[in-house]
């Protein structure tokens, strides 16, 4: 019985993924858990595995085309099936699909179907035909009709490239009425200002923004717009934990190769602070408030495509030896774009390093549908007052953003002071954590 491929839930707060790129053809054999289809989100890039084995019988929606979790993307034949006209039933899928699928009907419907790579482009109707909202913003810019575009995407889609084609086409002749013969897709290129031969001339250059880029964009302003951001800050005298570092850090990566950062003692002192202020470990949306037993830390990493958060699940239940190894592994799999659904999913709290590049001070977005985000700083020698006299110590600022629809000023406060004090009086709990 034909078996349904669908967008996987691909995180909290993650409705929809861009299909980047089919791994498969049309007719081509496929074993189970090999990756069949490319989805881009803000988070990361995941190449979907097949559940069964078998033959890619058809292709849903296009590459390029925005598809809602649970849709349905293609559909795998067993062996000795066929998607003729004598194939009325529907196709399977796993239960969690199902749900899923269920779930996101009420919002969107999948494309019309498409059984094959027509060999030529043909002019189809623009309506219900899976297009995107850039091209149809495009096309509404110029004043296009696109039902007169012929698409040289699957079953005829029209792209970016096709609707940029038609337009310079136009251009050149503008006498021309009707359907353009369609252009092999280029790649977009970056787009210079020209030069002006008089003197203070400027140059720009104008590049497209990417789908991580602007889904990114799409979460950030949907917290901001969301939730009730508020900060409050303090300064810790890292010195005690600096000089403890330092210590174990040769030994560390001498007898376990890892390098011992600040980032797992951190991520202990906050899990044992979530103990004592349970309500910074909660999600909220609209109708609802989760208050989490569990400690799943996200811990902020950047790359090229833009920043994402893997997540150390039960970090409460790990030594700092533990989350050492599991955060360097994280951080590496995400600058080689190797992280898994599950490595991005089911956080509690996040933090964000800004120190790392430098900043002294920075006030985090938090991380919507959670309440709250830590912000960590620099780490740098500073003149402070002690005992009525001025010393060098080791200080660094924190900084808590909070949702203050849910968490009052006070456990906030109370939260980060805690932390304070755990990392400035490290050998209290290390021996419970190492």
């Amino acid at each position: 019985m034909p078996f349904n491929i669908v967008v996987p839930q691909l995180g909290e707060s993650v409705v929809e993924g861009t299909i980047g790129k089919w791994l498969k053809k049309v007719g081509d054999p496929i074993a189970k858990d090999e990756p069949i289809v490319e989805i881009i989100t803000d988070k990361i890039n995941i190449e979907l595995p097949a559940p069964i084995a078998g033959t890619l019988g058809r292709i849903t929606v296009a590459e390029g085309v925005v598809a809602m979790v649970g849709q349905e993307l293609g559909v795998i034949l067993a062996p000795g099936e066929t998607l003729g006209a004598e194939t009325t039933a529907a196709p399977r899928t796993t239960p969690a699909a199902q749900a899923v699928a269920a779930a996101s009907s009420a919002t969107a419907a999948a494309p019309p179907a498409t059984t094959h790579t027509p060999s030529t482009a043909t002019p189809v109707s623009a309506e219900g035909r899976g297009i995107s909202p850039a091209v149809r913003k495009l096309a509404k810019e110029h004043d296009l009709d696109l039902s007169l575009i012929r698409g040289s995407g699957m079953g005829g889609r029209v792209s970016r490239e096709d609707v940029l084609s038609y337009i310079e086409a136009a251009r050149l002749t503008p006498a021309a009425k009707g359907p353009m013969p369609a252009a092999a897709p280029a790649p977009l290129k970056a787009i210079p200002v020209p030069s002006f031969a008089a003197a203070g001339a400027r140059e720009e250059e104008v590049q497209p923004l990417t789908n991580v880029r602007k889904k990114i964009a799409e979460n950030m302003v949907r917290s901001r717009h969301t939730v009730a951001h508020c900060a409050t800050w303090d300064e810790v005298d890292m010195t005690a934990l600096v000089e403890l570092r330092a210590r174990m850090k040769d030994r560390i990566k001498t007898t376990y190769g890892v390098n011992l950062t600040y980032m797992p003692f951190i991520v202990k002192a906050v899990t044992r602070a979530l103990k004592e202020y349970p309500v910074l470990n909660a999600s909220m949306t609209e109708s609802e408030v989760r208050y989490k037993k569990y400690y799943n830390i996200g811990v902020a990493v950047h790359r090229d495509a833009g920043l994402i958060v893997p997540v150390v699940k039960d970090a409460d239940r790990k030594s700092v030896l533990q989350l050492a190894k599991e955060i360097e592994d994280l951080g590496n799999r995400t600058r080689a774009d190797k992280l898994t659904l599950d490595d991005i999913q089911g956080g509690t709290f996040t933090i964000t390093n800004a120190g790392m590049f430098g900043a002294t001070a920075s006030t985090p977005i938090i991380n919507h549908p959670e309440v709250a985000i830590l912000g960590v700083h620099l780490i740098q020698e500073r003149a402070v007052v002690r005992d009525h006299r001025i010393v060098i110590r080791w200080m660094m600022t924190l900084v808590v953003s909070f949702d203050h629809r849910l968490v009052d000023g006070t456990p906030a406060v109370q939260f980060l002071h805690r932390v304070k004090e755990l990392l400035e009086d490290p050998e209290s709990w290390l021996l419970d954590s190492i």
